[in-house]
């Protein structure tokens, strides 16, 4: 397959992963901009096998739909049979088809911006080359504590026509029913099941999940029971009306033991936090603590497209993408069901060291607890020099541990940690894998003298040329877009209404550890709406860099980005660009038009903030309608 990056020195850990999801538009009752030429280049995605094509309809292998029955094991046995005859096409007629933990497989996944551990897996796709899932309409509703989708080293593989949703939703949602110094009332809806505890702490808890059929013995099901804790971890506001985040919330992080005692009335609770605030009649969000049930996980595969897809709810990320080659989701959604505030517990995709293209096209991305999609690189840290051609190098932030993205005969980069600034590459020689954080590396040539720890190394590889087009992006928490990638960035015919920044270009090599620097990107003709109403970026369009004070003179990390045809929707003068180690951007032909959508802030500095960049122009051709 495209990269083989999962070594078998941790077992049975052995992934870096990756997932892209999407869902299906219908339904939504939202208009998508339909964009001409659907996806750049898509050609290169689709399937060239000569194989004749065989299908499976799952009720021909016993499956049964609309019955609540655990789909499970058979789907598993289907995917086995698709890979040895050489199956490529599952079709599942419409219907629901449920998915239980208790007889899915079991691996242990090491998830890139997600949490690590021992995952049950519904669809293992793993080694397949040309697969197409058809759910023609379908829902497939998960249970309990499991990751619907693994794809690893697989190649050309297709969803379609499917949406995912789980019974038991991992956040938590109740609405504010008064609010006093230190103590909040709550009313949480029966899908959202809790209790307290002797010491009086809340505790959210599991339901039980079992499928028609299922032997019950009663005591040990009561232990299972016990076992089931949903943890948490922060509060976050949506106001009820708009279905947003509400105007200039922030997370407050209030650990997993929050003091709290019953109230009279049903399911009605007093919980206490010097903190606390709130407006009476919104809905308070509990966070997890844990990213743990990724939707789609994509790993070291190729040409995988996401065709009317929808995931309502995941546990994590939606899609994740990983070491990927050619990644398209179209046609998609992630948004809530059963009138939930939340769809994903974390970014809807999210998109790692991949190369070829990603092309984002003609989706919906609302209601996630994080960016639409996040597109980076990843530095190590240079841990230790051993000797003139060799370091131990460390993956810094946990959410990277186990990620393996240095293979024998790979040409690294070498970063200066404090700068970013990359001063030389040299090829790797010799790859050992000492531990999830650290891996040794032997080079071919000799260490750059400059070469010191506490500088970074990333992949220099095909960095992905990125189609973003005919989304609709909003009500999530945080920023639109997190866009970090070196090859050619369009984005096009979007409509943007994020509560932070709605394009954010960054870098680091001090806390996240991701590797960015865009070289070419083109935004044009998006309708940025009111966005910046709550505290996730200063800007609209906000370009930044981790960059030691001293470097600030001399380091420019992103370059050439144009801005041109866009509207920007405002409700007052805050600033449109914040731009800061930039080397090349023009701003032209936008409309900036005043609106009444929230109340105005205090504004320091109007419209444009330009901090340690060059080449910097911003054209007289900009239109600003309704200021006074």
């Amino acid at each position: 397959m495209f990269r083989k990056r999962l070594m078998g020195r941790i077992t049975p850990a052995r992934l870096c992963l990756g997932v892209l999801v999407a869902a299906c538009i219908s339904g939504c009752g939202v208009s998508v901009t339909q964009a001409n030429n659907g996806v750049a280049n898509e050609g290169n995605l689709k399937q060239t096998s000569t194989v004749k094509r065989q299908s499976i309809n799952v009720l021909d292998r016993g499956i049964t739909a609309n019955d609540r029955s655990d789909s499970t094991y058979k789907i598993i046995e289907i995917i086995e049979e698709a890979k040895k005859k050489g199956v490529t096409k599952i079709i599942f007629p419409k219907g629901r088809y449920d998915f239980y933990p208790t007889r899915a497989q079991e691996h242990y996944l090491f998830i890139s911006n997600n949490d690590e551990g021992l995952k049950r897996v519904g669809f293992p796709i793993e080694g397949l080359d040309q697969l197409e899932i058809d759910g023609q309409g379908s829902q497939f509703i998960f249970h309990g504590f499991m990751n619907p989708f693994l794809v690893r080293d697989a190649k050309g593989i297709t969803f379609k026509n499917f949406s995912i949703d789980f019974e038991r939703p991992f956040h938590q949602e109740a609405e504010i029913l008064a609010v006093d110094d230190g103590s909040m009332d709550l009313a949480f809806g029966e899908e959202f099941p809790y209790e307290i505890t002797p010491a009086g702490i809340l505790q959210f808890v599991g339901i039980r999940e079992i499928p028609p059929g299922y032997p019950i013995f009663e005591r040990l099901e009561r232990r299972k029971d016990v076992e089931k804790k949903y943890g948490y971890q922060s509060l976050l506001e949506f106001d009820k009306e708009k279905r947003e985040t509400a105007y200039m919330v922030y997370d407050l992080w209030i650990g997993n033991a929050v003091k709290a005692e019953h109230l009279p009335g049903e399911r009605r609770v007093r919980i206490f936090h010097p903190k606390l605030s709130g407006t009476v009649g919104n809905i308070m969000t509990f966070a997890p603590s844990r990213r743990d049930y990724v939707g789609f996980t994509l790993t070291g595969s190729e040409d995988v497209i996401f065709d009317n897809i929808t995931i309502h709810h995941a546990g994590g990320m939606g899609i994740l993408g990983e070491n990927c080659h050619n990644v398209t989701v179209k046609n998609s959604a992630v948004t809530p069901s059963k009138s939930r505030y939340i769809s994903t517990t974390a970014d809807a995709t999210h998109f790692v060291n991949c190369s070829g293209e990603i092309n984002l096209v003609n989706n919906l991305f609302e209601n996630q607890k994080d960016d639409a999609t996040n597109i980076h690189g990843i530095y190590a840290m240079v841990d230790t020099i051993l000797d003139d051609k060799t370091i131990d190098v460390r993956v810094q932030h946990p959410h990277q541990y186990g990620f393996e993205f240095i293979d024998k005969g790979d040409l690294l980069e070498l970063v200066q940690g404090p700068s970013m600034i990359t001063y030389g590459a040299n090829k790797v020689a010799e790859v050992e894998r000492l531990s999830k954080e650290i891996t040794r590396v032997k080079f071919v040539d000799t260490l750059d003298k400059r070469f010191q720890v506490g500088d970074s190394v990333a992949e220099v590889r095909d960095y992905p040329d990125v189609l973003i087009k005919g989304n609709i992006i909003r009500r999530n928490r945080a920023r639109g877009m997190l866009l970090n990638c070196r090859g050619k960035t369009l984005v096009e015919d979007n409509y943007f209404h994020s509560p932070g920044a709605a394009i954010l270009f960054e870098g680091d090599a001090n806390f996240w550890f991701e590797q960015g620097g865009v070289s070419d990107a083109v935004i044009r003709n998006n309708v940025f709406d009111n966005s910046v109403f709550g505290v996730w970026g200063n800007s609209v369009l906000d370009v930044a860099a981790g960059i030691s004070d001293e470097y600030q003179d001399k380091a420019r990390y992103n370059k050439n980005i144009l801005v041109e045809g866009n509207t920007f929707n405002v409700y007052d003068k805050g600033l449109l660009l914040d731009l800061f180690s930039v080397d090349g951007l023009i701003f032209r032909n936008n409309k900036i038009v005043k609106t009444q959508a929230y109340p105005e802030r205090q504004i320091e500095k109007e419209f444009f903030n330009i901090e340690h960049s060059d080449n910097i122009n911003i054209e007289d051709n900009n239109e600003f309608i309704g200021f006074e």
